[in-house]
């Protein structure tokens, strides 16, 4: 539950976020809009830029709506790309990992 009592989504991510497979994460993340949303990227085992992408701007589109928007849990292969790639947004990382 969030903090207003409204449900918290969950969108679980495929095992493979490559190109072939940002489209069609685009289309999943709008259809939910206007809603909190938890990624569940835990099974995550490969994943590309334009995911990453899509991702980060779907965290930034949710903050300026005030809405809830965490990738958690990650898998260490989803942690580390976002590492690699230098990106340390709150919303992609679990906390823990930015320390």
């Amino acid at each position: 539950m969030s903090s207003d009592g409204t449900s918290v989504k969950v969108l679980k991510l495929p095992e493979v976020l490559d190109l072939n497979a940002a489209s069609r994460l685009h289309e999943q993340v709008l259809a939910h809009k206007g809603e909190d949303i938890d990624i569940d990227a835990s099974d995550v085992t490969r994943v590309g830029a334009q995911c990453i992408q899509v991702l980060l701007a779907a965290a930034k589109s949710w903050r300026a709506e005030d809405q809830n928007f965490k990738v958690q849990p990650a898998s260490d292969v989803f942690i580390k790309t976002l590492q690699l790639l230098g990106i340390s947004d709150e919303a992609m990382l679990p906390k823990e990992m930015l320390k």
